[in-house]
Protein backbone atom coordinates (compact mmCIF):
# COMPACT_ATOMS: atom_id res chain seq x y z
CA UNK A 1 0.00 0.00 0.00
CA UNK A 2 1.47 3.16 -0.96
CA UNK A 3 0.00 6.60 0.32
CA UNK A 4 0.21 9.20 -2.85
CA UNK A 5 0.07 12.80 -2.64
CA UNK A 6 -0.59 16.20 -4.19
CA UNK A 7 2.34 15.67 -6.81
CA UNK A 8 0.38 12.71 -8.35
CA UNK A 9 -2.49 14.84 -9.27
CA UNK A 10 -0.72 17.70 -10.59
CA UNK A 11 1.23 15.02 -13.08
CA UNK A 12 -1.88 13.32 -14.01
CA UNK A 13 -3.45 16.92 -14.64
CA UNK A 14 -0.12 17.62 -16.94
CA UNK A 15 -0.81 14.37 -18.56
CA UNK A 16 -4.47 15.21 -19.22
CA UNK A 17 -3.89 19.09 -20.19
CA UNK A 18 -0.95 17.84 -22.44
CA UNK A 19 -3.14 15.62 -24.12
CA UNK A 20 -0.61 13.08 -23.84
CA UNK A 21 -3.01 9.82 -24.32
CA UNK A 22 -0.03 7.74 -23.57
CA UNK A 23 0.99 9.62 -20.53
CA UNK A 24 -2.18 9.53 -19.00
CA UNK A 25 -1.92 5.68 -19.79
CA UNK A 26 0.96 5.34 -18.28
CA UNK A 27 -0.65 6.26 -14.85
CA UNK A 28 -2.89 3.07 -15.56
CA UNK A 29 -2.62 0.11 -15.03
CA UNK A 30 -3.11 -2.58 -17.82
CA UNK A 31 -6.42 -4.15 -16.06
CA UNK A 32 -7.84 -0.60 -15.76
CA UNK A 33 -11.48 0.53 -16.06
CA UNK A 34 -12.73 4.26 -16.65
CA UNK A 35 -16.56 5.04 -16.19
CA UNK A 36 -17.42 8.23 -17.86
CA UNK A 37 -20.77 10.35 -17.16
CA UNK A 38 -22.86 9.62 -20.69
CA UNK A 39 -24.37 6.81 -21.66
CA UNK A 40 -26.99 4.09 -21.53
CA UNK A 41 -26.19 2.64 -17.83
CA UNK A 42 -26.59 3.92 -14.84
CA UNK A 43 -23.02 4.57 -14.36
CA UNK A 44 -22.65 6.03 -17.96
CA UNK A 45 -20.45 4.24 -20.28
CA UNK A 46 -17.62 1.80 -18.93
CA UNK A 47 -14.23 1.57 -20.69
CA UNK A 48 -12.43 -1.98 -19.67
CA UNK A 49 -9.01 -2.53 -20.14
CA UNK A 50 -5.82 -0.38 -21.49
CA UNK A 51 -7.07 -0.52 -25.21
CA UNK A 52 -10.50 0.72 -24.64
CA UNK A 53 -9.82 3.13 -21.80
CA UNK A 54 -6.85 4.25 -24.39
CA UNK A 55 -9.14 4.93 -26.97
CA UNK A 56 -12.11 6.70 -24.52
CA UNK A 57 -9.47 9.05 -23.42
CA UNK A 58 -8.22 9.69 -27.25
CA UNK A 59 -11.85 10.28 -28.03
CA UNK A 60 -12.77 12.90 -25.25
CA UNK A 61 -9.69 14.99 -26.45
CA UNK A 62 -11.36 14.97 -30.24
CA UNK A 63 -14.89 15.68 -28.74
CA UNK A 64 -13.52 18.80 -27.05
CA UNK A 65 -9.37 19.70 -28.41
CA UNK A 66 -8.54 22.70 -25.75
CA UNK A 67 -10.24 20.85 -23.04
CA UNK A 68 -8.30 21.58 -19.74
CA UNK A 69 -8.66 20.27 -16.45
CA UNK A 70 -8.15 22.70 -13.43
CA UNK A 71 -7.49 21.22 -9.70
CA UNK A 72 -10.16 22.83 -7.45
CA UNK A 73 -9.48 20.12 -4.28
CA UNK A 74 -8.35 16.91 -4.20
CA UNK A 75 -7.92 14.38 -1.50
CA UNK A 76 -5.32 11.87 -1.39
CA UNK A 77 -4.81 8.43 0.31
CA UNK A 78 -3.57 4.97 0.47
CA UNK A 79 -6.11 3.46 -2.12
CA UNK A 80 -7.88 6.25 -3.50
CA UNK A 81 -7.58 10.19 -5.07
CA UNK A 82 -10.59 12.08 -5.03
CA UNK A 83 -10.11 14.83 -7.40
CA UNK A 84 -12.72 18.00 -8.14
CA UNK A 85 -11.90 19.86 -11.18
CA UNK A 86 -13.18 22.69 -13.35
CA UNK A 87 -12.92 21.86 -16.98
CA UNK A 88 -13.14 23.98 -19.40
CA UNK A 89 -12.91 24.07 -23.35
CA UNK A 90 -15.04 24.14 -26.71
CA UNK A 91 -16.55 21.00 -28.26
CA UNK A 92 -16.02 20.09 -31.71
CA UNK A 93 -19.05 21.73 -32.74
CA UNK A 94 -17.86 24.64 -31.36
CA UNK A 95 -19.87 24.95 -28.31
CA UNK A 96 -18.15 26.38 -25.42
CA UNK A 97 -18.41 24.22 -22.16
CA UNK A 98 -17.26 24.66 -18.44
CA UNK A 99 -18.33 22.76 -15.51
CA UNK A 100 -17.31 20.85 -12.72
CA UNK A 101 -16.32 17.16 -12.62
CA UNK A 102 -15.30 14.81 -10.08
CA UNK A 103 -13.06 12.13 -10.20
CA UNK A 104 -12.80 9.26 -7.95
CA UNK A 105 -9.51 7.12 -8.22
CA UNK A 106 -8.71 3.52 -7.14
CA UNK A 107 -5.51 3.47 -6.65
CA UNK A 108 -3.38 -0.30 -6.96
CA UNK A 109 0.38 -0.60 -6.83
CA UNK A 110 0.58 3.08 -7.30
CA UNK A 111 -1.60 3.18 -10.46
CA UNK A 112 -4.75 4.16 -11.23
CA UNK A 113 -6.79 0.86 -11.72
CA UNK A 114 -10.45 3.09 -11.51
CA UNK A 115 -11.25 6.11 -12.60
CA UNK A 116 -14.84 7.35 -12.39
CA UNK A 117 -15.71 10.12 -13.28
CA UNK A 118 -18.70 12.62 -12.69
CA UNK A 119 -19.91 16.24 -14.05
CA UNK A 120 -22.15 18.98 -12.70
CA UNK A 121 -24.77 19.42 -15.22
CA UNK A 122 -24.94 22.85 -17.11
CA UNK A 123 -28.44 23.87 -18.41
CA UNK A 124 -28.82 26.68 -21.06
Amino acid sequence: MSHHDQSFVQTMLAAWNAHDVEGAMALMTHDCLWEIPRGVEPHGTLFSGSTEVRAGIANAFRSMPDVHYESIHSCVGADHVVMELLVTGTLADGTPAKFHACDVLTMRDGKISEKRSYRKVVER
